[in-house]
């Protein structure tokens, strides 16, 4: 699959929050069905509910390496060991993520699937590229830059922005409340931000390094994005986030399982 031309084409295959429900997956994020965003627990398996092809995905950025965030990382790779025929073509998949955690995350996900026991899985050995805060990258025409997030363990927030239309959407991760995100994520068109909090805005200091809806939505009024999506929110206090969050920030929606959202 190619690429369009321009404009970024926005899934959400999870908005859940650390544990899933049924029908849910955690925080992760489909760009123009190449980029994948984080794993979520399913992702490969959301991908075929939703229409998408998993073996269409060439990269992978992981925000920061909470299970949460890479459960589904063995799957994706035993997926596309196992449908590799259909596209001996295919090059390794490309992992990219903060420099301190992921090669050995990524080494641990080959490792559970038994590699040297099994030869053909999982097939191709993906390639790891580590990126620290601030560092740049381009991953299916579009170009990719990094800022810190507040965490306990370090986590990276992706911009990414299609040249040609300049359109942009931004993904925080996990994070608590970090006013300089906003200088990073200024002017896109779609910002995807947690509240994992609900309802209320946090202290950053505050134990886990984690959102509430307020928070996001000064980050978004602050940085004048054109719209704010909500993930990683607690299901049940779903309607109070966006309550919540729109006070501070009028467009703002809740993110959801299987949403699109088109970018031009």
């Amino acid at each position: 699959m190619n690429r369009r031309s321009s404009g970024i084409r926005v899934r959400i295959l999870g908005a859940a929050t650390v544990v899933p429900g049924a029908d849910q997956d955690t925080a992760c994020v489909l760009l123009d069905g190449r980029i994948l965003v984080d794993t979520g627990w399913n992702s490969a398996v959301n991908m075929l509910h939703y229409g998408e092809d998993p073996m269409q995905v060439d990269w992978l950025f992981i925000t920061h390496c909470h299970h949460d965030h890479y459960l589904g990382l063995p799957q994706l790779l035993f997926y596309h060991a196992m449908r590799r025929r259909r596209r001996a073509d295919k090059p390794p998949l490309t992992i990219i993520g903060p420099k301190p955690d992921i090669a050995l995350t990524v080494e641990r996900a080959v490792d559970f699937l038994q590699h040297d026991r099994f030869p053909d899985v999982p097939g191709v050995l993906p390639a790891v590229v580590p990126l620290q805060a601030g560092a740049e990258y381009e991953a299916g025409g579009l170009r990719v830059r990094t800022a810190p997030t507040v965490h306990p363990v370090v986590g990276l927030c992706y911009r990414f922005t299609e040249p040609t239309t300049g359109a942009s959407v931004a993904l925080t991760g996990d994070t608590a409340y970090h006013e300089p995100l906003a200088r990073h994520v200024a002017g896109a068109d779609l910002l995807i931000h947690e509240a994992s909090h609900g309802p209320v805005a946090v202290s950053p200091l505050a134990y886990g390094g984690h959102s509430g809806a307020v928070d996001a939505a000064r980050i978004a009024a602050a940085a004048e994005v054109k719209r704010l999506v909500l993930v990683h929110y607690p299901r049940d206090r779903a309607e109070e986030s966006l309550a919540a969050a729109r006070e501070v920030f009028p467009e703002t929606v809740l993110g959801v399982e299987g949403d699109v959202y088109e970018l031009a």
